[in-house]
């Protein structure tokens, strides 16, 4: 054999060798477990999930409550006085009923009245404080109690008026209420004094449905119980709370009609009632002409 082909041989064989050998440690080293302690990789967290920005829920808006309309509103407390005030003038009544009297409306009384019958000082006005006076009567309610009562009327009608309002109490004439319209916390207006069936006189605001000015606003103008004796023009009742009274045919308590007392004692003194008005009715309604 020729020592070409052997050299040719052994050199093949040795270079299988050394390949095999190779694959065998590569494949190996593949395969071969890694100990755990010596892993040294830190654990990778999951990425968050990015979250919306909290949305701004502003704080609940509180406001103070409304007062719930009362069918009767609560009159307020009456002022206090001055030290010094305005000198009452007395008529001619026995001692016991010194409680009829009137007077200038003093300071206490101005402010009382200032924005709500009578208008605030930047608003025009057709009658000054001067010409007004206030006027405290007694008076029997319909259980037949005695009350202090008040109104606002026009200096002109002061006497007649304090006589008009002594008679009905001599005679135990019923008045459910007699307070100051202002009371009631109605600018201009007497909605809730006519549901409470507050009697009143000054109120300085324009006729119903009118651009004109109502007695009312001279002091020359008085409704009596309102809600027994209510204003009805076409099917329209005021106070809307007066709607059993509209039946003047029937007979109650306090109802004004031409035979009643209040009615005598008012038309005696030359007011118009406004019971006897064509078309619309105002059956609480007196008033007097004294040229305004």
């Amino acid at each position: 054999m020729p020592s070409s082909w052997y050299s040719n041989r052994l050199l093949f064989y040795t270079v299988l060798v050394a390949v095999c050998a190779s694959s065998f440690f590569l494949s190996g080293c593949a395969s071969e477990d890694v100990p755990d302690a010596i892993v040294d990789v830190a654990p990778q967290s999951a990425t968050p999930a990015l979250s919306a920005a909290p949305s701004y829920t502003p704080p609940p808006v509180t406001s103070s409550p409304l007062p719930s309309p009362a069918s009767t509103p609560p009159p307020t407390e009456t002022p206090v006085v001055s030290a010094e005030p305005t000198p009452k003038t007395q008529r001619n009544y026995p001692v016991a009923d010194t409680a009829f009297y009137y007077q200038d409306l003093d300071d206490a009384l101005k402010a009382r009245i200032t924005g709500m019958s009578y208008p605030m000082p930047d608003e025009p006005c057709a009658i000054s404080y001067s010409e007004l006076c206030y006027i405290g009567i007694l008076y029997c309610d319909f259980t037949g109690e005695t009350h202090t009562g008040e109104l606002i009327v026009n200096k002109k009608l002061a006497d007649e008026v304090v006589e008009i309002f002594y008679e009905l109490y001599k005679n135990q004439y019923p008045l459910a209420s007699v307070r100051l319209v202002d009371d009631y916390g109605e600018p201009g207006d007497d909605n809730r004094s006519m549901a409470a069936n507050n009697t009143s006189a000054f109120n300085y605001r324009r006729v119903t449905g009118s651009k004109t000015l109502s007695r009312h606003s001279y002091g020359a103008a008085i409704d009596v119980n309102p809600l027994f004796n209510p204003y009805i023009d076409k099917g329209r009742i005021a106070p809307p709370e007066a709607a059993p009274y509209a039946d003047r045919d029937a007979d109650f308590p306090g109802k004004i009609d031409h035979d009643d007392l209040c009615y005598r004692l008012f038309t005696r003194n030359g007011w118009s009632w406004g019971g006897d008005w064509s078309g619309d009715k105002d059956y609480q309604h007196f008033s007097k002409d004294i040229g305004y």
